[in-house]
């Protein structure tokens, strides 16, 4: 079978975590959106293609000197480069086959797809194979790591990944290394992957 496993990046401040983004001005606004398509089997999870892009925000354009050092991205890049949230939402739709493959993400991602439709005033796409979380997966299972953020799986296995931690597409090709160890092993097996429930 088939998945997507997938990670946002949003803006973010200085503090904002710990605040939960409750400042008036403060939004989790999209900037980046990466995945990777899998093919899972019993011995592995494979990565088949990979979906990068880039979003302009729209409420706070100016990127904060946190997030740039975390994700990497550049303020002249993300100009450069990003497309608006609309595109970038049916970008990934297209890539999950129309939402016919189901999402996974190392957390709740489908809720900051859904708040910044609310924010853009767009209609979510009808994403109808659902998105689930692989992290909740992994601690059920009680996998090593799974306490982990997405972008430190591969280091702490030993994998050998290049990039930028907290940049989407690297930590989605984290997660993926992850998964297909842990599939090796025999720690998760495909069929947990249809039977777990998504996110609502």
């Amino acid at each position: 079978m088939q998945i997507i496993i997938f990670d946002t990046e949003f803006t973010a401040w200085e503090g904002s975590t710990q605040r939960n983004w409750s400042l008036d001005w403060e939004h989790r606004e999209i900037i980046q959106i990466a995945a990777v398509k899998v093919d899972l089997n019993p011995n592995g999870a494979q990565v088949i293609s990979s979906f990068n892009t880039l979003v302009k925000p729209v409420i706070n354009p100016i990127l904060s000197d946190y997030i740039i050092q975390l994700t990497g991205i550049e303020q002249h890049v993300l100009e450069d480069m990003g497309v608006d949230y609309q595109a970038a939402l049916l970008q990934l739709y297209s890539f999950c086959s129309q939402g016919t493959l189901p999402c996974y993400s190392w957390g709740n991602d489908k809720r900051v797809l859904i708040d910044n439709c609310l924010l853009n005033g767009i209609q979510m796409p009808d994403f109808s194979a659902d998105f689930y979380n692989l992290h909740g997966i992994a601690r059920e299972a009680k996998i090593d790591g799974a306490h982990l953020c997405s972008g430190e799986l591969a280091s702490h296995l030993g994998l050998d990944l290049h990039g930028h931690i907290h940049n989407a597409l690297y930590d989605v090709r984290s997660i993926a290394l992850a998964l297909n160890q842990w599939m090796e092993r025999g720690l998760l097996k495909p069929s947990l992957f249809q039977t777990k429930n998504a996110i609502h």
